[in-house]
């Protein structure tokens, strides 16, 4: 396992896109930052103090598609160029794959989320001021069942790409399955609890109600998206 992560830690490194990603989010703050909130939005969110901005950017899904993409062409691609099957031959079983492949992915699902976070906690801090106000440990609590979200929602987005067994089949199917569950299905189930507590719309509020249903709900959806994941490994054939 340890030399699986190594392997995944060095091409994610060097994996091109995810610098491209986070060089157009950073491109796109920047200008926000510059440009600064518009009232209109102040005054329909109520927005007042820097803690907002991180509200905002800790559930936001609106880059969800962009998530999907990441991991469909960073998982996908070993499909193509036969590194599977590679690792396969060197005797590494194939759960420990899927893991790896998990946790290389979500670590860089989660760079991306939290550049996004940090650039709009930084847009509302200079339009209301850099200050704690409103921040409190719960915070920390939140940030982490996000976390968690996140590695379900990158476990569901792999088990597409093993089933798809094509980087190009496993990118177009990612970022539909991505547009839809993280935009269009909110407009249709905002509100609905269940939906709100999935890993398709990440934790709205550091409160209990929200962070122990959504934290149950994460860890109970990564665990049977690996295990099915790994079965359907089991029986692909990845040889060619």
């Amino acid at each position: 396992m340890i030399n699986l992560l190594k392997i995944e830690g060095y091409k994610a490194r060097r994996f091109i896109p995810l610098y491209i990603c986070l060089g157009i989010i950073l491109l796109m703050f920047i200008d926000w930052f510059c440009k600064g909130l518009k009232q209109e939005a102040i005054d329909i969110h109520y927005f007042g103090t820097m803690h907002d901005g991180f509200a905002e950017g800790i559930q936001d899904c609106s880059f969800s598609f962009l998530y999907g993409m990441i991991i469909a062409w960073f998982a996908g691609i070993d499909f193509t160029n036969r590194t599977l099957h590679r690792a396969i031959v060197s005797g590494n079983t194939r759960w420990k794959i899927v893991v790896a492949k998990l946790i290389s992915t979500s670590l860089m699902v989660l760079v991306i989320h939290f550049f996004e976070l940090v650039g709009e906690t930084a847009v509302f801090g200079k339009v209301f001021g850099f200050t704690f106000e409103g921040f409190s440990m719960s915070d920390l609590l939140w940030i982490g069942v996000v976390t968690l979200q996140i590695i379900a929602m990158t476990a569901f987005y792999l088990l597409i790409t093993f089933i798809c067994g094509n980087v190009y089949t496993a990118l177009f199917a990612c970022v539909t399955v991505a547009a839809l569950g993280g935009n269009v299905l909110r407009n249709f189930l905002g509100g609905n609890f269940i939906y709100e507590h999935s890993f398709f719309c990440l934790a709205k509020s550091s409160s209990a109600a929200d962070l122990i249903p959504c934290a149950v709900c994460a860890i109970i959806a990564a665990v049977v998206l690996v295990v099915i994941t790994s079965l359907i490994f089991n029986k692909k054939d990845v040889a060619n």
